[in-house]
């Protein structure tokens, strides 16, 4: 891993990094042929993984130790944000051409890193996380883990931190380094905000129902993404 430390790093798939590659190249050589489909897609697969990574697998394990209404509808509405995400970002294709979505490709390339894990080098996504944020995470994870926190609000609030830098990583500024017209822009700003006023209230909805008891699938949830400069040498 080459980004600063502290990061954000979660797992991407061989075969999205190796396009991203692959494209950027083809688009640093001033290649001809439009590549906006495949930008397309794999602009809509990096915003999947956001939202499985980050939503998905915290909601199925929250509702695997428990089926509690939150939890329920947390899955709802993370669906309808897939969707909406997903729609929106094909729509915005039809503006795209080889000119707009060369630094914006170039972008998630240099957040496409490997790092070693189990002696073999696994794909990741990684970017800067502030230094305060951090330290409050590791603090939060040792209460959370055992399930000893006065409630799940304070480890929920770094989370929703930690999906901020994400969004802002992986959709607000590929759009601003696209440069769309006005109404586009206005259009994807508007998916983008209604995208973490949707998920921020959900998230604060099921930490306001989890049960201590619960607290310790927070803690692990949390613990996947930070990368620290202490756990790199570790490592």
């Amino acid at each position: 891993m080459n980004t600063p430390l502290p990061c954000v790093a979660y797992a991407t798939t061989p075969e999205l990094q190796t396009q991203v590659s692959q494209l950027n190249q083809a688009l640093q050589t001033g290649i001809r042929a439009d590549q906006s489909k495949l930008a397309t897609h794999l602009i809509q697969d990096a915003a999947h993984e956001l939202i499985t990574t980050f939503f998905t697998d915290l909601i199925t394990n929250l509702q695997r130790a428990g089926d509690l209404p939150a939890y329920h509808d947390g899955a709802s509405m993370v669906r309808e944000i897939a969707d909406k995400l997903t729609h929106y970002l094909g729509w915005a294709s039809a503006f795209f051409s080889n000119e707009r979505i060369k630094p914006a490709v170039s972008h998630y390339h240099t957040m496409m890193l490997q790092r070693p894990v189990d002696g073999s080098m696994q794909p990741i996504i990684a970017f800067a996380m502030p230094e305060p944020l951090a330290k409050r995470l590791e603090q939060l994870l040792v209460p959370l883990s055992q399930g000893q926190a006065a409630s799940a609000h304070e480890g929920i609030e770094a989370l929703i931190e930690v999906i901020d830098l994400a969004l802002h990583a992986l959709l607000i500024k590929p759009k601003q380094l696209m440069k769309f017209n006005f109404v586009v822009d206005k259009t994807l700003n508007g998916v983008i905000s209604l995208t973490q006023s949707l998920s921020f209230r959900t998230l604060r909805k099921i930490g306001e129902q989890m049960p201590p008891e619960h607290q310790p699938v927070l803690a692990n949830h949390l613990q996947q993404f930070i990368v620290t400069a202490s756990q790199a040498q570790a490592a």
